[in-house]
């Protein structure tokens, strides 16, 4: 797994310069779906940004289903009905703080953040130095699920790094200069690739295979207990509770961002360009608000194989955008070469096409991930993944239809870059 983190962020890094180079290029709310739509136009825009949603919905469900868990595990003993209604509460809680001002959340994420850095470095720390830190028995062996194993960890993994992306999503809100976006990018990924790297590592050495494998879940809490005590393991998954919790927050002003900047391009209904008083999309947090609640409460009581089906389709609408964010900086760079880049992604369009083979690559074993064919309808995941492109291409359809009926609803001028654009083609054609 460490190794599996440390492929991941070296594959990533690739997909984070591209993501640089276009957040430069385009410093406008939409992120990934804004890059796809120049370069490949509305309708691969559309199925490739609900993609990236299933992995923010999912996430969101997922996170708030773990706290659930965690509540459950180390404090009070509940029952599914009890779990369920705490990841609700919680999910209400996301819901206002979201509603308000984005410094709101934004300063509740700081916190949060300092706090996990602290605890989990001095939990990294105190386990390395104990006397069960042992590397010599205990990582043996090295690969137990052999190389499918280690390249099917590779592909789940991007759901540890992914997040990057939401940067450009904020491109009209933050001051930070947008020719500097790639450097948070690049940094926050080698940062995640230590931070990954050294937490398997250390969990690892302090506890045999066996043996972890046998936890329930919470394993650096529960070594934290078994060597320290609980005055080690409650700061741990107080810390954790903290990440959930920054995460959930993040997602979700990335995936209104999204939903907002869908209506304003005219791709969902005008009605997601609506804002409340402080400037939130007040649609897109209700819609939002609505599907994670339905996915959350549908995974507790069909199962634990639906929840964990959650974190693998995390992993595969992300890098289906990634993968076609790729593709479309490379189109971009030769249907309009003369547009202004802020900042250039070193090797140009090769950049690019590597990037866009990081992003297949992963795609693929993800895919594979899912265990089993993909004309199986007994795996949860493959289940949940139809069940959702089929509402996706259902709602496809009632768009295609709304819009030719109330056209006004979708009304969008086209804009410089859409000018641009024609302007190249009708001069290369000429």
């Amino acid at each position: 797994m460490a190794l599996a983190f440390v492929i991941v962020g070296l594959i990533c890094i690739p997909i984070g310069l591209v993501y640089g180079e276009l957040s430069s290029m385009f410093p406008k709310t939409g992120g990934s779906f804004l890059f796809i739509k120049h370069g490949l136009g509305r309708e691969v825009s559309y199925w490739a940004t609900w993609a990236l949603l299933l992995s923010y919905l999912a996430l969101m469900s997922y996170m708030m289903s773990s706290m659930g868990v965690i509540v459950s595990y180390m404090w009070v003993p509940l029952t599914v009905e009890g779990i369920a209604a705490v990841s609700v509460i919680l999910t209400l809680v996301t819901f206002v703080l979201t509603w308000r001002k984005v410094d709101i959340s934004a300063t509740v994420q700081f916190f949060l953040f300092i706090f996990t850095l602290m605890a989990g470095l001095l939990y990294l720390v105190l386990l390395t130095i104990s006397p069960d830190f042992n590397p010599a028995v205990n990582w043996d062996p090295y690969f137990p699920n052999g190389a499918d194993g280690f390249m099917s960890g590779v592909g789940l993994m991007v759901t540890m790094y992914f997040g990057f992306e939401l940067i450009p999503q904020f491109a009209e809100e933050c001051d930070y200069p947008h020719k500097k976006h790639w450097k948070v990018m690049i940094y926050s990924v080698i940062a995640a690739m230590a931070i990954y790297a050294s937490i398997c590592i250390v969990e690892t050495a302090v506890r045999p295979l066996s043996t972890i494998l046998s936890y329930p879940s919470f394993v650096g809490a529960i070594e934290s207990q078994e060597i320290y005590g609980n005055w080690l393991a409650y700061p741990l998954v107080f810390a954790s509770i903290a990440t959930l919790i920054g995460c959930v927050i993040g997602f979700w002003l990335g995936a209104s961002r999204v939903m907002y900047s869908m209506g304003r391009e005219g791709v969902m209904p005008h009605i997601y360009t609506r804002t409340n008083a402080h400037h939130q999309p007040w649609v897109a947090n209700v819609t939002i608000f609505v599907i994670t609640i339905f996915i959350t409460l549908f995974c507790y009581f069909a199962g634990t194989a639906w929840q964990g089906a959650l974190f693998t389709l995390m992993a595969i609408g992300v890098a289906i955008a990634y993968t076609f964010t790729c593709i479309a900086y490379v189109r971009l760079k030769y249907i309009i070469p003369q547009h202004s880049r802020l900042w250039k992604a070193p090797g140009g369009a090769v950049m690019g096409v590597v990037a866009a083979i990081c992003g297949a690559f992963i795609t693929y074993w993800v895919f594979w991930s899912f265990s089993s064919p993909a004309w199986v309808f007994d795996s949860p995941t493959w289940t949940l993944f139809y069940a959702y492109f089929l509402i996706v291409f259902v709602l496809r359809l009632y768009l295609a239809w709304d819009t030719k009926a109330h056209a006004d609803k979708y009304y969008h001028p086209k804009d410089e870059v859409q000018l641009e654009i024609e302007a190249t083609r009708a001069a290369k054609t000429k």
